[in-house]
C-alpha cells in the first residue's frame, strides 16, 4: 500500500481509502469483515458520513469489536449549518463511532449559501474550532460536488482538507487541486 500525507494535517493515509457508503447495502457483519481486510491490505483511511444511514454505527460497531480503532484515521461529515445543529450532530457521530475523538470532521457538500452559513458567526465552523481546540476534532474539511464551493473553500484558511468528484469523466477541478496542494490543503478524490 502507498501511503500519503493528507496536506499539512500530518495524517499519513493509505492513498486508497475506505468510503462508508455502501455499507448501508450489506449488514453489520459484513461490515466488521470488510475493515478487518481493509486493514490487512494496509488501508488505513475510512470516510463516512451521519448520512449515510448505518454507516457510522456499523464502522463503530465493527471497530470496537474488532480493536482496530487506533488503525485507521478517522474522518465522517454531517450537513449542520449552525455551531447548535454541529454540537448535536458532531456529539452523534462520536456516540456512533463509539469513539472520544475524529480526525477528520468534514461540512458534508455545502453549496455557497449554506457554507456563508457555516463560516459566519453562530455558525457550524465555531463549533469544530472548539472541538478542534479540545482535542475532540482532529482536523476540519469540506466535501464539495460544485467548482464554485471548492474554490470558496479554497480561501478558508480553518478548512484544512477538501473532498471533490476527481476520475476520468468528472476532471473539473483538475486547476483546482494543484491550487489546493500549494495552499497546503488536503485533497482527497472522490468518486
Amino acid at each position: 500500500m502507498q501511503y500519503v500525507m493528507l496536506g499539512s494535517t500530518g495524517l499519513r493515509i493509505s492513498r486508497l481509502g475506505f468510503g462508508g457508503i455502501p455499507i448501508q447495502r450489506i449488514d453489520q457483519p459484513g461490515t466488521r469483515a470488510l475493515l478487518e481486510a481493509a486493514h490487512k491490505a494496509g488501508i488505513n483511511y475510512i470516510d463516512t458520513a451521519r448520512g449515510y444511514t448505518v454507516s457510522e454505527e456499523w464502522i463503530g460497531q465493527a471497530l470496537e469489536e474488532s480493536g482496530l480503532r487506533d488503525q485507521f484515521v478517522l474522518a465522517t461529515k454531517c450537513r449542520a449549518l449552525t455551531k447548535e445543529d454541529m454540537e448535536q450532530e458532531l456529539a452523534t457521530s462520536l456516540k456512533n463511532l463509539r469513539t472520544d475523538h475524529i480526525e477528520l470532521y468534514q461540512f458534508h457538500n455545502p453549496d455557497l449559501r449554506a457554507l456563508e452559513t457555516i463560516l459566519a458567526p453562530g455558525g457550524a465552523l465555531e463549533k469544530l474550532l472548539e472541538a478542534k481546540a479540545q482535542g475532540v476534532v482532529g482536523h476540519i474539511g469540506i466535501t464539495a460536488h460544485l467548482t464554485a464551493v471548492f474554490e470558496r473553500a479554497l480561501t478558508v484558511p480553518d478548512i484544512e482538507t477538501i473532498m471533490f468528484p476527481c476520475n476520468i469523466v468528472e476532471q473539473q477541478g483538475t486547476d483546482l487541486i494543484a491550487r489546493c496542494a500549494a495552499a497546503g490543503k488536503g485533497f482527497i478524490a472522490m468518486k
